[in-house]
């Protein structure tokens, strides 16, 4: 059986595609992790691996996860469709079967993974952790206990809004925990700055 027959059928939990084509079940050592949905990979995501790249010198991947916490499995077609973007432009693509951080850093641990504004925002949701409830510790928190655990770190990109202004992790109400602020490195504007987004190249598209 091919992996990826493998991934589908739930014997693996993960798979790599080089460029050049080939897959491999080995996945790799302390990586740099891009994870979307790349419908449609665009010049954004380039420009945030190349500049968590200059904070953070390990490989970089992109990550594309078929099982989604909003949304059905991804089908094998769009599955194939999205990988052969990334692996024509040159990018390693790590499969998974992994909606959320806690299962992708229990698959790779070691990564550090970027992430932009609004994915930081849904990490840090009660909601999304509904089985890491116990009492007198919050979900969040005890997701965050096990990514750290598995010692994998985030970068975070911040976004424009609809005002056009720049948004960080100062802007955010809500404080992460003390113990876990060394897991989080933020780019800041001039290191990172991106008015693309999936949505708007699909809406262009139609």
């Amino acid at each position: 059986m091919k992996s990826i027959d493998r991934l589908y059928a739930e014997e693996i939990g993960a798979l790599v595609i080089s460029p050049d084509g080939r897959v491999s079940e080995n996945l790799p050592s302390h990586p740099l992790i891009l994870s979307g949905s790349f419908n449609p990979l665009h010049d954004g995501h380039r420009a945030m691996i190349e500049a968590a790249s200059q904070v953070v010198d390990r490989p970089a991947f992109c990550e594309i996860s078929i099982e989604n916490v909003d949304k059905p499995v991804l089908p094998r077609p769009e599955l194939d469709r999205r990988a052969a973007q990334i692996t024509a432009s040159g990018n390693s693509l790590i499969v998974t079967s992994a909606p959320r951080f806690t299962e992708k850093s229990s698959l790779v641990p070691g990564a550090t993974f970027v992430i932009g504004f609004d994915t930081y925002i849904r990490l840090m949701d009660d909601r999304y952790y509904p089985d890491h409830v116990t009492e007198g510790v919050s979900a969040v928190e005890n997701s965050l206990d096990l990514i750290h655990e598995n010692g994998c770190r985030f970068v975070v990109a911040g976004r424009v809004d609809d005002h056009s202004q720049f948004r960080g992790l100062h802007d955010i109400e809500f404080e992460v925990p003390q113990r876990f602020r060394s897991m989080f490195t933020e780019l800041s504007e001039s290191e990172f700055r991106s008015d693309l987004s999936s949505a708007q190249i699909r809406n262009s598209l139609n």
